[in-house]
Order: structure tokens, then C-alpha cells, then sequence
């Protein structure tokens, strides 16, 4: 592939971005092959949003996919590390969107990049995919790689669909307008903090909490969202830095306390070595956390401290025909149940909205496929399909505004998460 207006040069952006990674606190290639049924569905059609945000000062590109050449597709996703077990079945669910798909006689391929859940690796993996010639992005995974990395972006006209970045800053980021490259199919903490708070006040009844949360846009941002609707008394409110595993200072403060329940802010890679701890000193009081903790190694992991934990998840539960064929496909490629893991579907869902929309701009040209990345990120504004998470459309700033924005709530049950039904 090759850019055929002029090359747009990003990497000055690394500088503002390394500043912003200061600011910002935060949700390579893989040779493993996807296999499966095919299952990307859905057309981008015209009907929805008509983004009122800027393109980028450069334009946009046009991509040349020669004769015999694939389309490549990018996956901003957490590769290494304890989230790895969040990220991997996220770039394995796109890929199945995108398996045997063909679009004007030309494969789509996916280049995986690792963004570690982290400002800085965030910006590297936008940097390699862009340099890599991408068409457009599925993620990044977490709301700190997004936002670092949406100035890049941006600048380098290539748009990304978040599965999974719930920070309200994603799409109303400080100072400026929304992104004009930048949409995400899951709903935003505005959505799932409040009801977070609803749960703790009316179903566990607590009329005071401890809040532990983890210092990264994601963790702040919904634990900001929570403490502004909860109606009690928030009696501490902690954060902990990537890669806690010492949380004695905090269960002890807990434990003093005395409250009625803890809200947890954060990943399962440190929510583990927390809830351990907090049943080791023999704290009974209810455990809730959100999309960030439910994930089976949150329950492998914690063992029997798990037992009794409630988590949230800002989805409705999953069904249809759709999600049906995802899930089918997903267990037929990967051997395992697509919902072990938080956001699969979504993740399914960005990269069909993705390719419907190539489908739609892809232009033949001689032997070659143009791709104007311009027309794409229209068609991508445009979408109105019905996906494995229910209709997606997105709304001015990107966020899916299409179908209904329940929140689905879960408890750890003999090892498994249940869905809590009250």
C-alpha cells in the first residue's frame, strides 16, 4: 500500500504527545492466524450522524492497494502483560469479523500493535500503524491509549473505533472539539458510573463507601462519575498506581472506616492482589467494580476472594441473530466462550462497521483499489447496522448513539459470573 497524495508527516506529534502523556492519567504484529466461520455483517448506510467537528488540517489521505495486495486493517490493543487476557480476544474478535472477507477481489489483513494500556504505548502503536499504511484502526483498547494517541490520529487522517474506551474525555476531550477520526461502540461512564452508584445505594443499600481507584484516565474518569451521582457518604477515596500489588495501607484505612461497601476503579490485574488482601484481613463488605475487573482472570486469579464480587458492564445483555453468529464463530475459531472476556462483541462490531464501510468508499482504479480515507471515516460517521451489541449509529462526538444504554450487572457465583437479577 501506498499513500497517493502526499505523505502526512506525524511524528513531530510524538513530543506533544510525550507532554500529554504527563497530563494524561488512564482503559507488534501476532502471528496467530483467525479461524472460523465468517461473520462480519451489517452495511454503513447514509441516515446517521453528520459530524459537525473539523477534518484534519492535512486532509486526508487517499491509500493505493495495489494489484494483488491486501487492505490492511490496525488493532491498537494490549498484547503483553496482565491485560494481555482483556486485549487478545479483543484483536481476535475483529479478526473474525474481517476472516475470508473480500472486498473488490482484495483480502483484509489486520495488523496487531501493542498499546499496554498506557499513554506511551498507546502513541508507539499509533505510530507503527500508521506507518504501516492501516486504512483504519480498531481501538485503541483503553481510554489512556485513546487519548494520547488521537492527536496522531487525526493528523494522519486515519480513523479508530474504540471497542471498549468508556472515559467520557474520548469524546469531550478538555479544550477542543471532539476528534473528527474517533468513535466507540461501547457507551461511555456518564452511562455506567450513575448506575454504579444506583447499585450501590439502592440494591446493596450501602449508605457509605470506600473508593479504591486506579490513577489512568479510565479509572478516575469513572470513579469521578460515580462518586458525583452516588447519594451517600464516600468516607475515602484512594488511587493506586499500574501494577499495585501491595495494598495493605489501603485495606487498612479501609478497615477503619467502616464502610458499608467498596467501589473499586480499575483493571483486574490489580483488583486480584486487592480483594485478596481486603478477605485476608477479614472485610466482608460488598465488592463492586465495572467492565475493567469482569474478566475470567479476575476469578481465576482471586479464587475464593472472588466469590460475592459485583461487576457491571456498559452493554445490554447480548442476543439476536448477530450475536448469535459471533458468538458461534468465536467458539468454532478460538475454543472458548466469546464472554469469558469483557468487550468481544464490541470489538466484533467496530471492525464490521469498519469494513462495511470500506465496502462502501472502496473505488477500483486500473489494477489498484483507492481507498479515500476521508469517504471512509464519512461512511464510518454515517453507519446504521444492527451488530452482536444492537443497533450502532454514532451521534456528533462519535459515541454510539444508536440502541438502548442499559447496564448490566454480574455477581461471582461458584467461580462463574452470574448475571444478578436483584
Amino acid at each position: 500500500m501506498r499513500l497517493s497524495t502526499r505523505w502526512v508527516r506525524v511524528s513531530w506529534l510524538l513530543v506533544l504527545m510525550l507532554a500529554m502523556a504527563l497530563t494524561v492519567v488512564a482503559c507488534g504484529s501476532s502471528d496467530d492466524e483467525a479461524t472460523g466461520t465468517p461473520v462480519a455483517t451489517g452495511t454503513a448506510v447514509a441516515g446517521g450522524a453528520t459530524a459537525t467537528v473539523a477534518p484534519p488540517e492535512s486532509g486526508y489521505p487517499v491509500i493505493t492497494v495495489g494489484a494483488g495486495e491486501p487492505i490492511k486493517i490496525g488493532i491498537s490493543t494490549i498484547l503483553t502483560g496482565d491485560l494481555q487476557a482483556l486485549g487478545i480476544p479483543i484483536a481476535q474478535a475483529a479478526e473474525l469479523a474481517g476472516k475470508d472477507v473480500t472486498i473488490e477481489g482484495h483480502a483484509i489483513t489486520f495488523e496487531r500493535k501493542d498499546d499496554q494500556c498506557s499513554s506511551e504505548g498507546g502513541t508507539s502503536a499509533a505510530q507503527q500503524l500508521i506507518d504501516a499504511g492501516v486504512v483504519g484502526v480498531v481501538g485503541p483498547v483503553c481510554s489512556s491509549s485513546v487519548i494520547a494517541s488521537q492527536p496522531l490520529y487525526e493528523e494522519a487522517g486515519i480513523t479508530t473505533i474504540s471497542p471498549s474506551s468508556t472515559a467520557v474525555a474520548s469524546t469531550a476531550p478538555a479544550g477542543r472539539a471532539p476528534y473528527a477520526t474517533f468513535f466507540r461502540v461501547t457507551y461511555n461512564d456518564a452511562i455506567q458510573g450513575p448506575a454504579l452508584a444506583k447499585f450501590a445505594s439502592e440494591t446493596l443499600t450501602a449508605a457509605k463507601v470506600y473508593v479504591v481507584f486506579f490513577n489512568d484516565a479510565y479509572g478516575q474518569g469513572l470513579k469521578d462519575e460515580f462518586e458525583k451521582a452516588y447519594t451517600g457518604e464516600v468516607l475515602g477515596s484512594e488511587g493506586f498506581e499500574k501494577g499495585a500489588t501491595d495494598f495493605s495501607s489501603i485495606v487498612t484505612n479501609i478497615e477503619q472506616a467502616k464502610p458499608d461497601a467498596v467501589f473499586f476503579s480499575g483493571f483486574f490485574g490489580e483488583a486480584v492482589p486487592f480483594i485478596t488482601q481486603l478477605r485476608e484481613s477479614g472485610q466482608t463488605m460488598p465488592f463492586l467494580s465495572a467492565d475493567g475487573v469482569r474478566d475470567e482472570q479476575f476469578i481465576t486469579l482471586a479464587g475464593a476472594a472472588a466469590e460475592g464480587a459485583y461487576l457491571s458492564l456498559p452493554s445490554p445483555t447480548l442476543s439476536g441473530d448477530v450475536y448469535t453468529t459471533f458468538k458461534t464463530g468465536y467458539l468454532a475459531a478460538y475454543g472458548k466462550e466469546a464472554d469469558t472476556s469483557p468487550f468481544t462483541a464490541e470489538s466484533y462490531d467496530a471492525a464490521s462497521v469498519l469494513i462495511a464501510a470500506l465496502k462502501q468508499v472502496a473505488e477500483v482504479d486500473g489494477a489498484t483499489l483507492k481507498i479515500d480515507l476521508g469517504k471512509l471515516r464519512d461512511a464510518i460517521a454515517a453507519s446504521d447496522l444492527t451488530g452482536a451489541i444492537g443497533r450502532i449509529a454514532f451521534d456528533e462526538k462519535g459515541d454510539n448513539a444508536g440502541g438502548e444504554t442499559p447496564v448490566s450487572f454480574f455477581i461471582v457465583k461458584d467461580g462463574q459470573f452470574v448475571p444478578f437479577e436483584g
